[in-house]
């Protein structure tokens, strides 16, 4: 219903046009326009439907589940007039109706508690429970806290299932209403069956609550299964580990068909202390209960599985410990090297902002745009990436204009600051360390990661404030060029081996093989030695030519044929990255040699199709190998290219994926072979371990340490695996993380 344009209209024409405005102002749109096609409003202007807005997958799905409420009568349109429903109504819509829903769905949980699910609230029940407890081999435990920080938040309440006896309690100990027992005396009553290792424990993110047990003097032993962890390793690449939505996804496989509520779900920002009782005991028995159910579920899997079942037993399961460990270790923070750094940096932070006013003029160089006008605009620098004021895009800019190299320098060190220099004092527990977090299954190639500090992205000054506790010292063994050892040991390639079997430097000696050069020009420092360091991972993991050709400054068609020589040079090593694209072709997965799984779902379709492309390619072409640039090539017909696009990136990407799963992987679960034996030895000798950054593991030792206790360390990350190639182990001792000096050294020193 568009409006006439006024083309010198006459005095009835404008009263005509001001009758139809006025008409069309008091129109409403209809409840279709206002979701799917839009409507004119009396001004001529187009206003868009609620759905024809940019909204992501959760706003789209929130606002169906509203729409779908307001017709079915659940809740009112909230607004006079259709006019003013628009996306921003909705969502306050959406955020009632949650509260709304609330209070029904608890009053629903209250009426079907089950009735094996019961309350502990007095001194004979408790009892009764601890009798029952003595005939259960293995159970099922949660606790229920005021938040989630394990250093200062308490319990409130402790749930369990007895399998045998078929029953699930919630003991409430500090809830602000109801009858309940106190937390000192159902600690007591339950610590001796929480601390023998003899009776099985399952949790779901056990590490939680055994940190929250130590909290109040318990140190939880014999935990059996943690279905957190189980997942993870039945399905890495899982978009949610939180046991509600593992439940919902797979309920209906062991025994739970309903959708499970999140705790935010059903009490938003409510502490659990405030929750009724009735209401906690349905939601945190259940917890248990879904958590046992998810674990007899999840040991059917493994246990078909062989190999994985072996990997969770022996490694994953017994990790969660030296994890607890290793947290509750945390790192001592120098606070008056802190306090004396950050002045440091700021003074020279200062200077910097004085030398880039100089160079830029009065703008505020942490504003993107202000930057990006002054660079691309008024200084007329080349635009790398789309006018983007990232790092990497500065990098490329650095010789174009030498302010660039203060920004950068300037960056670095305002990222220091705040980051690290003044943020870790801040997270100082009252034992005077930081407490992070470890997490042994966050990627999926295994591999350990930690944050809050993020250790693996600490600088090399932000360690430094870091040290060891009077008396103690930190010691850091790193595994030494591990991932090269394993696709040694892999490939079988001979040639590859050679350097590690007669102590041969690695890089030299491949430089010298893949260049034809003397060994002499191939040494440390030399050009060819620093293109095979980067080479050699280009090659392991299939990293792209243009990438390649960028890393090492060179052009797209020597990076390519630079690889071709490598693999030529070391034939073994390309038949195992090709039989693996083979392999995770026709398995949509591949494995570590322990076992560990990395699933590619929807890759061997998408493989056959890239395949018969190339081949296709290669016929018109006339040649056995795919061209550098398909897309460039006029002989190849457009639509044949465009196919090829379209599944070239995710073909490609599994592939690199594949190759790095298993060499990255078998690593990690050497290095995880590694910490057990650690553990282990540091357990026997009073020490700790503290903490792992990628191949390296951190342990706090008696400053009286020996170079023999030093060689024992060696000896239990060496003796971790058995490859055809030996492994080997760089170790520094320190007192200041960052400062570490070679072993030969510090005992040389010492003598």
């Amino acid at each position: 219903m568009g409006l006439p344009k006024p083309i010198e209209a006459d005095a009835s024409d404008r009263i005509r046009e001001a009758q139809l405005r006025k008409e069309m102002a008091k129109r409403e749109p209809t409840w279709e326009e206002v979701w799917f096609s839009g409507w004119i409003s009396h001004t001529g202007t187009t206003k868009k439907a609620i759905f024809q807005t940019n909204l992501s997958n959760l706003d789209k799905e929130r606002l169906k589940s509203i729409k779908s409420a307001i017709d079915a009568d659940e809740i009112g349109v909230g607004v006079e007039s259709l006019k003013k429903f628009t996306k921003a109504h909705a969502m306050r819509l959406w955020r009632d109706l949650q509260d709304q829903r609330k209070e029904s769905v608890l009053k629903d949980m209250v009426a079907k508690t089950p009735e094996n699910y019961r309350l502990v609230q007095t001194e004979s029940q408790l009892e009764q429970l601890i009798v029952d407890l003595k005939e259960e081999p293995i159970i099922a435990f949660d606790t229920e806290t005021t938040g989630l920080d394990v250093y200062n938040d308490t319990i409130v309440g402790m749930s369990l299932t007895l399998p045998r006896a078929d029953y699930h309690v919630y003991i409430p100990v500090a809830h602000k209403t109801g009858k309940q027992l106190k937390r000192s005396v159902v600690l007591k009553a339950l610590s001796a069956m929480l601390t023998n290792s003899n009776i099985g424990k399952v949790l779901h993110n056990a590490k939680y609550d055994m940190h929250m047990l130590l909290r109040h003097g318990v140190r939880m032993r014999g935990l059996a299964h943690d279905t957190r962890v189980a997942m993870a390793l039945l399905n890495e690449n899982e978009p949610s580990y939180a046991l509600k939505n593992l439940a919902t996804k797979y309920g209906k496989h062991f025994g739970f068909e309903d959708t499970s509520h999140t705790f935010e779900d059903l009490f938003g920002k409510t502490c659990f202390d405030e929750v009724p009782l009735d209401v906690a005991l349905v939601y945190a028995a259940k917890d248990t209960h879904l958590t046992w159910r998810l674990y007899e579920w999840q040991r059917q899997h493994l246990q078909r599985l062989g190999k994985l079942d072996q990997l969770y037993q022996e490694l994953e399961n017994p990790l969660i410990e030296v994890c607890v460990d290793m947290e509750q270790c945390g790192f001592l923070i120098d606070q008056n090297y802190a306090r004396q750094y950050g002045e440091e940096l700021r003074s020279e932070i200062y200077q910097l902002e004085q030398s880039l006013t100089d160079h830029f003029g009065n703008i505020n160089c942490n504003s993107p745009i202000q930057l990006s006008r002054k660079l691309y605009d008024e200084l007329k620098l080349p635009e790398v990436n789309a006018r983007s004021t990232d790092v990497k895009t500065l990098k490329a800019l650095k010789d174009k204009h030498p302010g660039i190299e203060y920004l950068l320098k300037y960056r670095e060190l305002t990222k220091l600051l705040s980051t690290y220099v003044e943020a870790l004092p801040e997270r100082i527990k009252s034992d005077g360390r930081i407490h992070g977090s470890f997490n042994q299954v966050a990627t999926v190639t295994g591999r350990f990661s930690s944050n809050e500090p993020n250790l693996q992205n600490l600088p090399t000054n932000a360690r430094k404030l870091i040290i060891a506790p009077p008396g103690k010292l930190l010691i850091g063994s790193d595994f030494s060029q591990i991932e090269p050892r394993v696709l040694a040991h892999i490939s079988g390639d001979k040639h590859l081996q050679e350097p590690y079997l007669n102590g041969q430097d690695l890089y030299s000696t491949l430089a010298s093989r893949v260049f034809k050069k003397p060994i002499e020009e191939c040494g440390d420092g030399s050009k060819y030695r620093k293109m095979m360091k980067v080479g050699l991972l280009a090659c392991m993991y299939g990293t792209s030519m243009f990438t390649l050709a960028s890393q090492l400054t060179i052009t797209v068609e020597e990076a390519h044929e630079f690889i071709g020589d490598f693999y030529k040079t070391y034939p073994q090593v390309h038949s195992f990255i090709k039989d693996t694209h083979e392999l995770v072709k026709e398995n949509e997965y591949v494995e570590t040699l322990y076992g560990r799984k990395r699933r590619f779902p929807g890759h061997r379709q998408k493989a056959k199709v890239y395949d018969s492309l190339v081949k296709q390619i290669c016929e018109i072409l006339g040649v056995e190998e795919l061209p550098l640039n398909v897309w460039r090539n006029k002989d190849i017909p457009r639509n044949l290219k465009r196919k090829f696009y379209e599944v070239k990136g995710d073909v490609e990407s599994a592939r690199r994926q594949s190759v790095n799963a298993i060499i990255q992987g078998t690593a990690a679960d050497v290095m995880k072979r590694a910490m057990l034996n650690l553990y282990q030895y540091c357990s026997r000798r009073g020490w700790a371990l503290c903490g792992t950054v990628h191949d390296e593991a951190l342990m706090m030792v008696d400053d009286t340490v020996t170079e023999c206790d030093v060689k024992e360390i060696e000896a239990c990350m060496t003796s971790a695996a058995s490859l055809d190639v030996p492994l080997k182990v760089d170790t520094e001792i320190m007192q200041r993380w960052g400062e570490g000096v070679k072993k030969g050294e510090w005992f040389a020193s010492a003598a």
